[in-house]
């Protein structure tokens, strides 16, 4: 008897033992991804902040399984041991898993260390966190005024700029109106505060008096008072109703003061533009950002109140911002036109536009608002968070990374743009992050002694008219193969072989310029660049011509381009 319970409890000692290995074998670890991230003793803003977690720090993760709540985090709360015996609540917007196996989940695919990466990951940021959870419009984003929405009115708000909303519409109406999508049944969400003035006024500017006090549609009138619009809305969007019968307007009665609102507003807004839009009453300009500031009473109010903009090339700042199929990448490309996003992702192989729609699906999301949004963020000659540059912040060296939409670019740190490409990281520390170039030692002495970066498995760098000969000379004792005689100059498209240590390096030589492949940058190269702009069929580019004609190494092919080898061939 005595041997059989000894037997059984040396059964249960095992079957104890057994399970903390698996435990132990499936433990995670969630990274945090941000600097000063609060961990909470719940999941939410309105619990306590027991603790302060610095950037990519490891801590135990208790369960993969987020906490969904009302409060402050849109994408759930992880709960993690910050020491052996405490546990707390950390927003999942600011981690990323480590699992079992080593490898690393992120909701949003950081790093982001292509363009694609960052479109589609910003889409999913953006959808997840706004688009989802109640702030469903341009408007909204920017002035978080739903009392229905996930996070608390006035706060969690994705830009700081007034007028972001002002100029996405308009970019947004130019596309429709050139692309014949000003005829579908648009829907329109549109605020209404309580005690609003007769009218506001941009300071310096004249007032809309735009306005049909006449009915003219019945039915489209008890529609309007259905939804409770004051007569100063009504007005305005009868005269919209006699252009567009089948768009559809609802309101989004916020139950807000619109003074009380316009404070609130003023304290997490900036704008540029000159003094009569800045607040003055300390005497002087009071500075946000570089080059952004607060601003006055009287233009926040004018930017916040709806009805200014209930016109046709303004009112798509209400519009819902779902996906539609009607977005195709031609619709997408006039947005898209005249910037550095008109052409080709060089290192996605695939055009912008392609990328954006392709982004809309996946999130959810109007592509048209994406393009819009990418261009108000970046420009249309880009920004240093699209050009994938080395750069430093904060004692560590990053490159490769981008970050279309400046997400996590927070106004209050040292560098908002870096504090954004920072973020674009996901955590990964102390590494020149660029994971498509990867290089070991041998690898970077071969390149260093070239003097060419490493672009997938391109090389880029070789002066135009070098010859075999002289790669062969410049890589004296390597083994290395290039097709044809050593007086033969090189081309792009070629491959070459070099051979250390019994390890073998291939790539493709891309001869800036040289897009056809002749080793000579002449008419023909001009000819194919400005062909594939105008996209005249056939005109299409692999990837090694893409990046011969890539001259100005913008990561996209437009004029500049083919105006430097114009100037080339004219000896310029």
């Amino acid at each position: 008897m005595k041997n059989k319970y000894f037997r059984i409890i040396i059964f249960f000692i095992f079957l104890f033992i057994f399970k903390m290995n698996i435990s132990y074998a499936e433990e995670n670890w969630a990274r945090i991804t941000a600097n000063d991230v609060n961990l909470r003793s719940g999941p939410g803003t309105n619990y306590t902040v027991i603790k302060i977690l610095t950037k990519s720090t490891n801590y135990s993760l208790i369960s993969k399984d987020k906490v969904t709540s009302e409060q402050g985090c849109s994408n759930g709360w992880y709960r993690i041991y910050y020491d052996s015996t405490t546990s707390g609540y950390v927003c999942g917007d600011y981690v990323s898993i480590i699992n079992s196996d080593g490898t690393i989940t992120d909701i949003y695919d950081r790093p982001w260390t292509t363009p694609k990466a960052a479109i589609v990951g910003g889409a999913k940021f953006i959808s997840a966190s706004y688009i989802n959870k109640g702030q469903f419009t341009s408007y909204l984003k920017k002035f978080n005024v739903n009392p229905n929405s996930a996070n608390k009115v006035y706060n969690h708000q994705y830009m700081a700029n007034l007028a972001a909303p002002y100029s996405e519409a308009y970019s947004s109406y130019k596309s429709y109106r050139d692309n014949g999508l000003l005829a579908l049944p648009l829907e329109f969400t549109i605020p209404i505060f309580l005690d609003m003035p007769d009218y506001t006024q941009l300071p310096g500017k004249d007032i809309d008096t735009s306005c049909q006090a006449e009915i003219t549609d019945q039915n489209f009138e008890n529609l309007l008072d259905a939804q409770s619009f004051p007569e100063s809305y009504k007005c305005k969007l009868r005269l919209i109703h006699n252009s567009y019968p089948n768009w559809t307007f609802k309101s989004l009665i916020t139950n807000l003061d619109f003074n009380k609102s316009i404070i609130a507003e003023q304290s997490v807004s900036s704008i540029q533009g000159g003094d009569s839009y800045y607040d003055l009453s300390s005497g002087q300009r009071v500075q946000t950002e570089n080059g952004w500031y607060k601003a006055n009473t009287a233009t926040v109010g004018y930017y916040l109140d709806p009805r200014n903009f209930l016109n046709v090339e303004r009112i798509l700042m209400f519009e819902t911002l779902g996906y539609s199929e009607n977005f195709t990448e031609e619709v997408v490309q006039s947005v898209l036109k005249n910037t550095f996003m008109d052409n080709y992702s060089i290192l996605d192989n695939q055009l912008y536009s392609a990328i954006f729609v392709e982004a809309g699906r996946t999130a959810n999301m109007s592509s048209v608002y994406l393009a819009s949004l990418a261009k108000q963020e970046s420009g249309n000659n880009g920004s240093r968070a699209t050009s994938g540059d080395e750069f430093t912040y904060k004692g560590v060296t990053y490159k490769g990374l981008y970050n279309f939409f400046n997400i996590g670019a927070s106004s209050g740190a040292e560098s908002p743009i870096l504090e954004g490409l920072v973020w674009a990281s996901g955590g990964y520390d102390n590494v020149i992050v660029g994971s498509p170039n990867e290089t070991s030692v041998d690898e970077n002495v071969i390149l260093a002694t070239l003097n060419v970066i490493k672009n997938q498995d391109c090389i880029i760098g070789l002066n135009p008219g070098m010859t075999i000969g002289e790669i062969k000379a410049k890589l004296n004792g390597y083994s290395v193969t290039v097709n044809g005689e050593d007086n033969d100059i090189i081309k792009t498209g070629q491959t070459i072989t070099i051979t250390l240590n019994d390890t073998t390096y291939s790539y493709t030589i891309i001869v800036s310029g040289d897009v056809d492949g002749d080793g000579v940058i002449g008419a023909t190269d001009y000819v194919k660049i400005k062909n594939y702009i105008m996209e005249k069929a056939g005109s299409e580019l692999d990837l090694a011509q893409s990046l011969a004609a890539d001259v100005d190494n913008s990561n996209s092919i437009g004029a500049t381009d083919y105006v430097k080898i114009k100037n080339s061939i004219m000896g310029r």
